[in-house]
């Protein structure tokens, strides 16, 4: 191989390795910038580590093309004539191709990122699922709720016993509707026992240590809930954060099964 060649050799593998950095960190940008969550963790990884083959294989082409640029000229200065390779100027349709693919990547890591929070949407769904379908008995006792000290024990040791069960299982947390003041609340068990604390301190519990905090939307949700106006379940995804609100009825009375999960990764990928 001649000078030239190998001239023209190291600077496509520059300029390819230079436009698959900048892509690289257009989608690592993207990736970040709106906290997408695509592929499994193995995928994620090798992801990540490729950029150290594109800046081992940009380098490598560097040092090719400066050791050869530098042998040619000594080439000509001692040969006393002038050569230099010429690179062909990028073609409209190569730049339009180019400006268009950024748009396009990035369709396609919303729309994997979309996927991928729909295979956790099913498997909370399959979880919920199966934690009716598995626990009914232990349901129907909770489902009789009345706020006491008994209660809240039982609700707190039959959820803890079924996401021991399954270290994939995700938090799961019960909500019943009550009242404190004559002001419409929503009670949670399972999650944080806040409550636990103070019963051991005091040896009471209190509502307000086991209300649950929700948004606007969320609560007018639970409402329809338990007003007989809403059946469906309620999902919903961010940054990781996957929730799930999936109401059951059981022996004619309404509680809602609350689903929470958090993910570095995503779903797409072995």
């Amino acid at each position: 191989m001649n000078h030239d060649q190998l001239i023209k050799g190291t600077n496509r593998v520059a300029i390819y390795s230079t436009v698959a950095l900048f892509y690289w960190v257009f989608i690592f940008m993207i990736i970040t910038v709106f906290d997408l969550r695509i592929f499994r963790e193995n995928i994620t990884e090798v992801f990540y580590m490729s950029i150290m083959g594109i800046f081992a294989i940009l380098g490598c082409a560097i040092v090719l093309n400066v050791m050869s640029n530098l042998s040619k000229i000594s080439t000509v200065l001692s040969e006393k004539c002038e050569h230099t390779p010429s690179l062909n100027k990028p073609s409209r349709f190569r730049i339009t191709v180019i400006a268009l693919s950024f748009p396009i990547i990035c369709g396609i890591l919303f729309a994997g990122n979309a996927l991928s929070a729909g295979n956790k949407k099913k498997l909370l769904v399959s979880a919920a699922q199966s934690l009716i379908a598995e626990n009914q008995p232990a349901l129907d006792s909770l489902a009789n709720y009345q706020f006491s000290v008994d209660y809240v024990k039982q609700a707190e040791k039959t959820l803890g016993v079924i996401k021991k069960i399954d270290k994939n299982f995700p938090e799961v947390m019960l909500i019943v509707p009550d009242s404190i003041d004559e002001k419409k609340v929503f009670l949670g068990f399972g999650g944080r026992f806040v409550g636990l604390e103070t019963y051991q301190k005091n040896k009471q519990i209190d509502k307000p240590d086991f209300i649950y905090s929700a948004n606007r939307d969320e609560r007018e949700y639970l409402g329809k809930v338990f007003d007989g106006k809403e059946t469906k379940y309620k999902f919903s995804y961010d940054k990781g954060n996957y929730q799930l609100y999936f109401p059951a009825s059981i022996n004619g009375k309404r509680i809602v099964l609350y689903f929470s999960d958090y993910q570095r990764y995503g779903k797409i990928g072995s």
